[in-house]
């Protein structure tokens, strides 16, 4: 992980001309911001996985920057990259994270345990072992896949003496422009709770005493580079809040779930260009919410190149 704290950094990987010495002329060397990748070669051997600590910290602000609007969480999905020390990072940022296994949130709590009151854990098939290790560390939300899944974490939670805050991962039936087999939003997708059956399952789930509503939970798909195809999935979580408050339920959070998708063109992105899609993002995620009051959960997996 390279920092070397400049406030003007070149790109984070660039080539630069080294100085001839007695020894060895000039040449031109790959360098991690202004940190020579022969050198580091040279003392941890190959292969190595290099990251620049300073561009992810600038995909950080850039992110923040764009949510600015509203409270928010940028939650970092371990399961892009469970570095240890890329996780120490972004804790260090006020980064939360969305897990989706016991090992991942092992590292969670690893890198940071204040991380804990951040951290969303998503995904299907939770064990009661699993759902155990959350209560204990407190985080703040379950996004629960299915009505099984629901009354099993309000059995473990009731073990631990505890209330569960939950949000049901609803299928909003909407279409992502990414591989069909990574699309996960529409109704013949096994993930996630039917929107239409989303009304009964809350009212359901609110009248468990160790589990608590907050939140609504949403993810139609990974690897989206079209960050239009967000806008109609936050158009039906939005109608599903109002929805749900009317019915007496307190929801606070909202999970975008997704992320930007990496690019794997040739052409570089300038500082400008990744400020400008983000900012595209944040907008079709937040028009829809205007209005409602709720603390969003922004998902980040994209490329930190």
């Amino acid at each position: 992980m390279s920092d070397q704290g400049f406030l003007e950094r070149p790109r984070a990987f660039s080539y630069r001309t080294s100085r001839p010495t007695v020894l060895s002329t000039a040449a031109s060397v790959l360098h991690c911001d202004r940190v020579g990748l022969n050198h580091l070669s040279e003392r941890y051997g190959t292969p190595l996985y290099v990251y620049s600590a300073s561009a992810i910290r600038d995909r950080v602000r850039n992110f923040r920057s764009a949510f600015r609007q509203v409270p928010h969480t940028l939650c970092y999905s371990v399961k892009a990259n469970p570095n240890l020390h890329l996780l120490k990072l972004l804790a260090a940022e006020g980064c939360g994270f969305d897990v989706v296994s016991g090992g991942e949130l092992e590292r969670v709590l690893r890198a940071s345990r204040r991380s804990a009151p951040r951290t969303a854990f998503s995904g299907v098939g939770k064990t009661d072992e699993e759902m155990l290790l959350a209560l204990k560390a407190r985080i703040l939300l379950f996004n629960v896949e299915s009505e099984s899944e629901l009354w099993k974490l309000a059995e473990c939670a009731g073990r631990q003496r505890c209330r569960a805050p939950i949000a049901l991962r609803v299928n909003p039936d909407v279409p992502a422009d990414t591989h069909p087999y990574i699309s996960t939003g529409l109704r013949q997708h096994k993930f996630g709770v039917p929107i239409e059956q989303a009304r009964m399952l809350y009212a359901r789930a609110g009248g468990i005493r160790h589990l608590r509503v907050a939140g609504v939970s949403v993810h139609i798909g990974s690897q989206i580079t079209d960050v239009r195809s967000f806008s109609a999935a936050m158009h039906r979580v939005a109608d599903l809040v109002r929805e749900l408050r009317r019915d007496g339920h307190e929801i606070e959070f909202v999970d975008a779930g997704g992320g930007l998708g990496i690019s794997y063109d040739s052409t570089p992105h300038t500082t400008d260009e990744f400020r400008n899609t983000i900012a595209g993002y944040a907008d079709y995620i937040l028009k829809p919410l205007r209005g409602l009051k709720v603390h969003l959960l922004a998902k980040a997996v994209t490329s930190w190149r």
